[in-house]
């Protein structure tokens, strides 16, 4: 059973415009559709652990550098 679909008009400022073009050439993703739903995954995971206790940490592969991220409010 296919899940419903809904369609949206997104005003965007040119700067998040570009931003979507980059984010869906540079994840080969197949539309800014596609992007927008990965995007609402990723953050939807990360609110979801930063508003139970988790603090998100970026580390390095190479050199095992860490940094905070960014904090969700």
């Amino acid at each position: 059973m296919e899940k419903e679909k809904y369609k949206f008009n997104l005003i965007l400022t040119e700067g998040a415009k570009e931003q979507l073009e980059v984010l869906q050439k540079r994840t080969k993703a197949a539309s800014f559709a596609e992007v927008i739903r990965r995007s609402l995954a990723v953050y939807d995971a990360l609110h979801e652990h930063t508003e139970n206790g988790w603090e998100v940490i970026l580390r390095n592969k190479a050199d095992k550098k860490t940094e905070k991220s960014v904090v969700l409010a």
